[in-house]
C-alpha cells in the first residue's frame, strides 16, 4: 500500500489539473485504477465535490513507473466530468445514491478557460446554483468517501 500511495502523492504534485482543482473547489479525492494489475496506462482519477451539490471529476490517463513509484507523465487528454445532484436516493437512516439533474463534459480547452476564469463557470456556459445545497449532501460525500484511502499531500 506504501507504493501506491507513493505513486498517488507523485501524481498530485506531477500532474497540474489534481492541483488546479483543489486550488479552486476544495480537496479532492486522488485514486488510480487497475494500479500494479497489468502493463500499459492507467486511469487517474480525482474527485472533488463542491457546494453543497456537485461533483467535479477527472480522468486521465497515465504512465507510471513502478520502481520509482512515479506517475510519469499523462498518455490521453485529460477530461473533467461536472455532475449537478438534483436528489439524494435514502435508505431508512442515510442517503445511498444521488439522482443527477445534469451533467457536463469537459475538454482541456474548456477546463483552461474555467481556471483561468478562477473558477467561474458562467464563463464556459454553466449554470452553476451557489446557494442552493442539497440536505444530506455531506452525509452523501461522507459515505462515498469512507472506503476510501485518504492520501495526505
Amino acid at each position: 500500500m506504501s507504493d501506491y500511495i507513493q505513486t498517488v502523492k507523485s501524481g498530485i504534485n506531477s500532474l497540474p489539473w489534481p492541483k488546479e482543482m483543489e486550488a479552486l473547489f476544495g480537496e479532492g479525492d486522488h485514486f488510480i485504477t487497475h494500479y500494479g494489475f497489468s502493463p500499459g496506462p492507467k486511469e487517474w482519477h480525482t474527485d472533488i465535490f463542491f457546494g453543497g451539490r456537485y461533483e467535479l471529476a477527472l480522468q486521465v490517463d497515465v504512465e507510471i513507473d513502478y520502481e520509482k513509484n512515479l506517475v510519469k507523465t499523462n498518455t490521453s487528454p485529460p477530461k473533467f466530468y461536472l455532475s449537478e445532484v438534483e436528489s439524494l436516493i435514502r435508505k431508512p437512516n442515510r442517503p445511498v445514491g444521488a439522482k443527477i439533474a445534469h451533467e457536463w463534459i469537459l475538454d482541456e480547452a474548456k477546463w483552461k478557460k474555467l481556471v483561468q476564469s478562477k473558477g467561474d463557470w458562467s464563463a464556459i456556459g454553466i449554470p452553476v446554483k451557489t446557494n442552493s445545497p442539497i440536505p444530506g449532501f455531506d452525509e452523501y460525500v461522507n459515505g462515498w468517501r469512507a472506503p476510501v484511502v485518504k492520501i495526505p499531500h
